[in-house]
């Protein structure tokens, strides 16, 4: 856990949203494909994948003040090895507490953000055994009204070089654009798989860690680290930048145990810590205004997913 904690700083310090743990997701879905039909020595069922999930993180120190977050997150994504496709939402509902506190006349900054993102990633092959990527993305990011909502985009290459049987290196990265930042994202992992024991595989990078264990047909255990969250609209009524922006951004921590009760369908149940992060407000010309930081708070979280 601790190596996970501190990988999970390191994206927070290195990568400026979530373009690249969406792109790390999108390969390791495309990889688990790939094993699954070397397993099988045929073809398997094209990975189409259902997922929802909530999360929730206790209050957090703001300014003085202290924030809890409740999110509701659903995917669909569409994996046929050498292509994965997705589109996905996140919606977060904030409880500020203290607020007099806060330098917005004792007013919150936000009740809710809401966030819709859709990708595509390819991968293929260039020499044997090694392969490369490329990763598109587009996000919308809005307050109240989707159709003033910030649009962002996000372009993503790399390489994965194996080095022998059980080790692969990942290596790359991009830019993603938006009227309030253009920022560099890197990608970059070390992969283990372990063939005496191959129920233990181990990710270790940013903007994302996985540490997983299949300990059975039924159940596992992961560890995991990764980049979350955001920039987006605010409302024109904002107390904090009206018309303005708003930018947070963090790294989470996380231990699950994933149970899969039948063929397809998976639940996971984990405990989740938010690291300090930063609540960052601008203008609506795009200009900044003033960044706070946000302190790190426990949280929990159950998902759902469904392949087939």
């Amino acid at each position: 856990m601790a190596a996970t904690l501190l990988l999970a700083g390191l994206g927070e310090a290195r990568a400026a949203d979530e373009a690249g743990t969406e792109v790390e997701e999108d390969l390791a879905a495309m990889g688990e494909t790939a094993r699954e039909k070397r397993a099988k020595d045929g073809p398997v069922a094209k990975g189409i994948r259902v997922e929802g999930g909530a999360s929730y993180v206790a209050p957090a120190a703001v300014s003085g003040a202290k924030m809890a977050a409740w999110r509701e997150e659903a995917k669909v994504s569409y994996d046929t090895g050498p292509v994965a496709v997705d589109l996905g939402y996140a919606g977060t509902s904030y409880d500020f507490s203290r607020t007099g506190r806060l330098p917005f006349g004792g007013e919150a900054p936000f009740d809710a953000l809401h966030k819709w993102n859709a990708g595509v990633t390819v991968k293929g092959g260039l020499w044997p055994g090694g392969s490369g990527f490329v990763g598109l993305r587009g996000n919308l990011g809005y307050a109240r009204d989707p159709g003033e909502g910030l649009v962002g985009a996000s372009a993503l290459a790399g390489l994965i070089i194996p080095l022998g049987s059980q080790w692969a290196v990942t290596a790359g990265g991009g830019v993603s654009y938006d009227r309030v930042q253009t920022r560099f994202v890197p990608v970059a992992g070390l992969r283990y798989a372990c063939a005496a024991v191959p129920e233990l595989t181990v990710d270790i990078g940013f903007p994302r860690t996985e540490v997983a264990w299949r300990g059975g047909t039924w159940w596992g255990l992961r560890l995991t680290g990764s980049v979350d969250g955001g920039t987006y609209k605010l409302a024109d009524d904002s107390p904090a930048a009206p018309d303005g922006y708003v930018s947070l951004f963090s790294a989470r921590a996380g231990a699950w145990l994933d149970l899969r009760p039948a063929a397809g369908l998976s639940v996971s149940l984990g405990a989740l810590y938010a690291l300090p992060g930063t609540m960052t407000f601008y203008r609506e010309s795009g200009s900044r205004i003033k960044e706070y930081g946000v302190g790190g708070a426990p949280g929990g979280a159950a998902r759902l997913r469904y392949e087939f």
